[in-house]
Order: C-alpha cells, then sequence, then structure tokens
C-alpha cells in the first residue's frame, strides 16, 4: 500500500467509524451501566495519516510492520511485503473500538481475560501499537479474549490499556494475528492449470515425472511415457502437477542466500504454459520444512493457441456481451520475478504434495480383465 493508498484508506476509516456509530446505536444494545459507547482511541481517527509503524507482540516475539515509499514491509523478515489489506483492517477495527464495560483492575485476574502480558510463557496476549512517523504512540493496547454475543450483530473483545490497571469489554472484533503468515503478503502465483500445457518434474536421481495436454480446453493432463504394463492410479491424478501453482501462496520467507537447496533433497519442477511461458521452481524438504525458489521466463508461444473455453471468432456473441482480456504473460511472469527474485519461501507441505510423487505413485499395474 503506497501512502496515497493509504490516506484514501484513513477517509475511509473516518466514514466507517461513523456510520459503525450510527449502526450500532441503531441495533439491540448491550445493556450495562458503564456502556458508554465512548472510542477507546478518540484520537486515532485524526491521526491515522501520521501511522508509520504497526507492532504485534506475542508470546512468540514480536512482529514489526513499517509503511516505507514502496509500501508496507515486515521489518523481521528482510523488508519483505506485509499484507496492506490486514494492516489496513486491524487499524480500521482500532479507530472504531467502543468501550461498553469496566471489567477487573486486579493484576492478578488478568490472566483469566488472557489480558496479561504478552512477553510471558503460555501467555495468550497479543499486544498491538501503533507509532507515528515521528516515533510517537499513537494507540496501545493489549487484547484479550473474544466474547461472540453482545445482543447485537458485532462482537466483542477484552482489552487493557498498557499503564492503566482498568480491563474493558470493548465492542468490536479484534484478533491480531500471531504468525509470520498473518502478515506477510502471502501470494507467490496464481496460475491455473488451463493456461499450462505441461508440467516435467525431475527428482534428485533423475527420474521424470511429466504430464502434459494438447490444447487448453483439454479436461484433464496425460502422463507421458508411462512403462508398459501400468496405468495411471485414478483418471485425475495427472492433474494435480497442473494445479501447484494455483492460489500458490507462502507461509513464511527468507533470503535466498540463507536457506539451502541441498542437491540429492532437491526436485525440479518445470510449468510451461500454452502462451510461451514457463515457471521454473526448486522444491527441497530441509529440516521439517519445505522450501520452494520459483523464477518466470515470459518465453513466446510457438504459435497462436486460443485461451480455454474461448468461441471460435465465427461464434455469436450475446449483444452486451465482452470479450476475455488476454493476459499479459510478460507482465505476469515479471511481477512473479519481482516477488520471488532474491527468496526462498516456506510453504504448507499440501501446497507441493504432488511434486513428491513418482511415476511408481501415480501408476498401477494393470489389472487382469476376467
Amino acid at each position: 500500500m503506497s501512502m496515497k493508498s493509504f490516506l484514501v484508506l484513513c477517509a475511509a476509516t473516518v466514514a466507517a467509524v461513523i456510520v459503525a456509530i450510527l449502526v450500532v446505536a441503531a441495533q439491540p444494545s448491550y445493556e450495562s451501566p458503564d456502556a458508554k459507547g465512548e472510542l477507546v482511541f478518540p484520537n486515532l481517527v485524526a491521526s491515522i495519516n501520521t501511522l508509520k509503524t504497526v507492532s504485534v507482540k506475542t508470546k512468540d516475539g514480536t512482529y514489526t510492520m513499517d509503511l516505507n515509499e514502496g509500501g508496507w514491509q515486515f521489518r523481521e523478515r528482510d523488508n519483505f511485503a506485509a499484507d496492506d489489506k490486514k494492516i489496513a483492517e486491524l487499524v480500521l477495527r482500532l479507530a472504531r473500538m467502543q468501550k461498553l464495560e469496566a471489567k477487573t483492575k486486579v493484576e492478578s485476574s488478568y490472566e483469566r481475560l488472557d489480558l496479561g502480558s504478552p512477553e510471558v510463557k503460555d501467555s495468550r496476549a497479543k499486544q498491538v501499537t501503533l507509532i507515528d512517523r515521528d516515533g510517537k504512540v499513537m494507540a496501545e493496547v493489549i487484547v484479550g479474549k473474544r466474547k461472540f454475543t453482545l445482543g447485537s450483530k458485532e462482537g466483542g473483545t477484552y482489552i487493557r490499556v498498557p499503564g492503566d490497571p482498568q480491563t474493558w469489554l470493548a465492542l468490536g472484533e479484534l484478533t491480531p494475528g500471531e504468525k509470520a503468515r498473518d502478515w506477510l503478503k502471502r501470494d507467490i502465483a496464481d496460475i491455473k492449470d488451463k493456461d499450462l500445457k505441461r508440467v516435467q518434474v525431475t527428482h534428485p536421481n533423475g527420474e521424470k515425472v511429466i504430464v502434459s495436454k494438447a490444447k487448453p480446453d483439454d479436461v484433464s493432463f496425460k502422463i507421458q511415457g508411462i512403462p508398459g504394463g501400468r496405468e495411471p492410479s485414478t483418471d485425475f491424478v495427472a492433474d494435480e502437477f497442473g494445479r501447484v501453482l494455483t492460489l500458490f501462496m507462502l507461509d513464511d520467507v527468507d533470503k535466498l542466500a540463507d536457506v539451502k537447496f541441498p542437491a540429492d533433497k532437491t526436485i525440479k519442477a518445470e510449468f510451461e504454459g500454452f502462451a510461451g511461458f514457463k515457471v521454473l521452481l526448486d522444491y527441497a524438504e530441509v529440516d521439517g520444512k519445505h522450501w520452494v525458489k520459483v523464477r518466470g521466463e515470459a518465453g513466446a508461444p510457438s504459435k497462436a493457441v486460443p485461451a480455454a473455453n474461448t468461441p471460435p471468432p465465427s461464434a455469436a456473441a450475446a449483444p452486451d456481451s465482452q470479450p476475455e482480456a488476454a493476459t499479459d504473460w510478460a507482465k505476469v511472469m515479471a511481477d512473479l520475478n519481482a516477488r520471488a527474485d532474491g527468496w526462498a519461501f516456506e510453504v504448507p507441505a499440501y501446497e507441493v504434495a504432488p511434486l513428491k510423487k513418482r511415476m511408481a505413485d501415480v501408476t498401477k499395474k494393470i489389472e487382469a480383465k476376467s
């Protein structure tokens, strides 16, 4: 998110706070003698355009996101891109939070509401801090348990402002992420199987599994080079390879120079598109973590290939229908390389599970017909 985009968020936040107050006032209310409806951070809306840093502290450590010229960056991950939408949502929810009911002031009772120190072992508390461009704290709150039923459409959260012994039940659901993936921009690629014509997987010992399609409209991939006496294990087993890059997302990230891809453990995959592009992927499981490095090549198609499910030019089109815009694969590959260059991505095991399969895993012996 650029600075300009964040200023747009600021204006949207002000409007959302006003609307939220009006909506809440019109709903059945949670009855309490302390329910004054005042904002937890009444000055946040007015100063939100000075926001520079968002910090989330849990028992496992601190995650820090900084707004720089290039957008939000994750400080503890070598300034890799942070998820601007999640940060905006967190800030918006903080700006909207209203006090409903005063709770305990007794420090020994904080843990019952998950409002103790987030630095204590096994603590479930999370501390959120917003800091402006001058290094001053704009808002700081310890977030505890949620309360799902308040007699209105919106739930509540138990909170405590550091330095103030008073705890509160506040209107608004605040759930700061406690894992790196909750704050990273997770998208690696999103290339659909219909755009791929061939996937080749090469195992460390040289064994290859190749699946392909003849044309985009083919329903399924076919396994190439099946040994005699064997057949695909299922009708759709080859399609798993074509879906690896669909909504391909990371769990964590590290500098590529700091992650080893041992030759005897690295699986190499090549995804080739009908439009001529290629995505080259290396995958290695190291110390129980699944790491990939990715690179795209724009290439050029050998001949014009229509997109899947595109009617021929002679087909009559509906009067108000618009032809689907052709994908700019050179830009897609450039964007992929901009995200991936110099980085290794830790991904969930299921994302790369198909790449571990060998020919023996995707085929079976042909059963004798009775």
